[in-house]
């Protein structure tokens, strides 16, 4: 029984001189409260044995508890320099960055920066947070200083590149997209702002090859086959254009802008059923459907079905009346032209109609009111 005393207290004075110690030369906060937790056991557990009384049953568990449970996993956990305080804060930092409160966030890195020194991870987040709210100067300096602690942080060297890019330094931008690339070689993103930067200086080549060497790790990329499509497009590789914008319909078909590229190429190369049919597939689009419905309209022209023009240039019209004045002005609709004139003259008619059935009404409304000039008085005073 004695032994078990002084084996219970000699335990508990160790866990508070470890405890102690790591306070002191790690700074753990939560030591204070664990030691004087356990300094309050150890003073009743003493009292208790002194006096050789019976412990309540109570007061066992809590002796236990404060006195050795707790105490000896806060010395497990300082043992592998996982400090709780740190913990709560490093996880309170998290989760402020995941709700984008980026300045908190910097202010709780500055925290952990003061107890435990600059880190790749700490000077990553705290990039990604200065450049959230537009201090690129300090945001440059913080993933210049991640690449500084770990070379291989393949996202720092592409952020950093994207700021360089955005500042104008095009070179030095693709410098940072090239080590991104080294070494991540499937990094997608920074294979995308590299082609974008190359693109933005006029290097369409390099850009091309860029995208190109891209697609070879994703081939399901729809944009960066539209980005190939239109770079070849720009230099006049229109075979190879035309091959890109049909890779991206195959990998995503409701990409309509690519199907009416489709249709514009093959309609500059005189292939107008190819461009019926690809033209067919961007009119769903908000933006491009009525310019499809034109489009079409003039292949049928051109392909002398004079029938089908008409009647899919009036869907263009009924959605932009602005087709019936370039229709008027386009050579390829002279053969038409009587049947646009036609067109225009009913639809004149119409509106004329239209207006007419409006004023008749009025009139009938005035006349009724004229009638009874009593009533029209009322009417006047009640409105």
């Amino acid at each position: 029984m004695l032994i078990e005393k002084i084996g219970m207290i000699t335990l508990m004075i160790s866990l508070i001189l470890y405890l102690s110690y790591r306070y002191i030369k790690r700074y753990a906060p939560e030591n204070i409260v664990i030691i004087t937790l356990l300094i309050t056991s150890l003073t009743f557990y003493i009292s208790f044995a002194i006096k050789n009384t019976f412990i309540p049953i109570y007061a066992q568990i809590l002796i236990l508890l404060f006195g050795i449970i707790i105490p000896f996993i806060a010395s497990m956990l300082q043992q592998k320099n996982i400090i709780l305080s740190r913990k709560i804060i490093y996880y309170r930092m998290k989760y402020l960055f995941s709700i984008k409160d980026y300045k908190q966030t910097i202010k709780y890195i500055n925290k952990l920066v003061l107890l435990e020194g600059r880190n790749n991870e700490y000077m990553y987040i705290l990039g990604l947070c200065y450049k959230a709210i537009g201090d690129f100067i300090n945001a440059r300096d913080c993933f210049s200083l991640a690449i500084e602690f770990n070379e291989k942080d393949y996202k720092s060297y592409y952020e950093y590149g994207l700021i360089l890019d955005s500042t104008n330094k095009k070179e030095a931008a693709l410098l940072m997209f090239d080590k991104a690339i080294k070494c991540k070689p499937d990094f997608y993103e920074a294979k995308e702002a590299k082609g974008i930067c190359l693109t933005s200086q006029g290097r369409f080549l390099e850009a091309i090859f860029t995208y190109r060497e891209a697609v070879k790790m994703h081939p399901e990329s729809y944009e960066m086959y539209y980005n190939i499509g239109m770079l070849e497009q720009e230099v006049q590789n229109y075979d190879k254009a035309e091959e890109a914008f049909e890779k991206v319909e195959q990998i995503k078909p409701e990409f309509s802008l690519a199907s009416y590229n489709v249709g514009e190429l093959a309609f500059g190369r005189g292939d107008y059923i190819k461009a019926i049919e690809h033209y067919k597939r961007s009119t769903s689009s908000i933006s491009y459907g009525p310019k499809s419905y034109y489009k079409i309209s003039l292949c049928y022209c051109l392909l002398k079905e004079y029938e089908k023009a008409m009647g899919i240039l009036e869907y263009a019209i009924e959605f932009d009346e602005s087709f019936i004045k370039k229709a008027s002005m386009e050579c390829i609709f002279l053969p038409m032209r009587d049947m646009i004139n036609e067109y225009v003259k009913q639809k004149e008619d119409l509106k004329q109609k239209q207006l007419d059935k409006k004023n008749y009404m009025k009139n009938k409304i005035v006349k009724f009111f004229k009638k009874d000039n009593n009533y029209l008085e009322k009417f006047k005073i009640a409105k």
